[in-house]
């Protein structure tokens, strides 16, 4: 799991990775903002699920970052 900063509304969220066991199959996957839907793509062997974080991970994050 990851966290990442959405490059359209800026609000922070996490991302999973699952990664498909299928050589040579890598193609470009959505991941999409949870909270405003702003969709980028990256290139991988599996795909991504993105979740809203709670409010205090929130915190977390932004003290940090």
């Amino acid at each position: 799991m990851a966290i990442e900063k959405c490059e359209s509304c800026g609000k922070p969220f996490k991302i999973i990775e699952f990664k498909l066991e299928m050589p040579g199959t890598k193609e470009k996957e959505n991941i999409n903002c949870p909270y405003c839907n702003y969709t980028v793509q990256r290139t991988s062997n599996g795909y991504f699920i993105t979740n809203e974080l709670t409010e205090e991970q929130q915190k977390v994050y932004l003290k940090d970052n």
